[in-house]
């Protein structure tokens, strides 16, 4: 199985995955990032804050990045009426 690995970015800095997981296919692997980011984002809510400039690349061995799902697009925000 593929190798990836998850660097957490925000545009000035990063997290870098030393490690990385294997997944079976593309489906699992976009699967998995979308579930890291609603749990970094769930952590940041409990704290208070919420920083929606961070996004996960996943990168395969080569450091080619397969995937990018930003913050944004991992959740759906829904304001509250005025």
């Amino acid at each position: 199985m593929p190798r990836y690995f998850l660097q957490l970015r925000d545009g000035t800095g990063q997290l870098l995955d030393p490690d990385g997981l294997e997944y079976a296919d593309m489906d699992a692997l976009r699967k998995a990032v979308l579930i890291g980011a609603r749990d970094l984002i769930a952590a940041d809510a409990i704290r208070g804050e919420i920083d929606m400039r961070f996004r996960i690349d996943a990168e395969d061995r080569e450091g080619i990045v397969v995937y990018t799902l930003s913050f944004k697009e991992a959740v759906r925000v829904i304001p509250g009426a005025e």
